[in-house]
């Protein structure tokens, strides 16, 4: 490889599914007179910041949110709890 090419970090895909960095942009609120897109397309090699992953998990870590949510389908104990009187 070249030092010219760049590797994709696996990440870039969670970014083109929520619509490409344009729209993460807004999604997170980054002014794109500010940078913001291109910050989003700086994740292309670098990943997306643990830190902005941990701030909006509903976006960046569904897997996780998903199996706490299933998380809370518990059933509560069977029969009857003793009670000291």
């Amino acid at each position: 490889m070249s030092s010219n090419q760049t590797t994709v970090h696996c990440d870039w895909q969670i970014i083109e599914d929520l619509g490409g960095a344009t729209e993460v942009a807004k999604l997170l609120g980054y002014d794109k007179k500010r940078g913001g897109i291109q910050r989003i397309h700086n994740w292309r090699v670098r990943g997306i910041p643990s830190a902005v992953k941990v701030a909006h998990p509903g976006l960046f870590m569904k897997e996780v949110v998903s199996s706490l949510d299933a998380s809370d389908d518990a059933q509560p104990p069977v029969g009857r709890i003793e009670v000291d009187s």
